[in-house]
């Protein structure tokens, strides 16, 4: 499915490791902030 051999060297999965790590903490804090702007917000 994939036009990318599995066999990646070390060094990149360890840079593309990084980078979703990365974009998890992005992803979590974005939601975190829209539940707190959420708790202020007046119906």
């Amino acid at each position: 499915m994939t036009d990318q051999p599995a066999d990646l060297p070390p060094a990149e999965l360890a840079r593309r490791r990084s980078a979703a790590r990365r974009l998890a903490w992005l992803l979590g804090l974005a939601v975190v902030a829209l539940y707190v702007i959420g708790l202020f917000i007046k119906r």
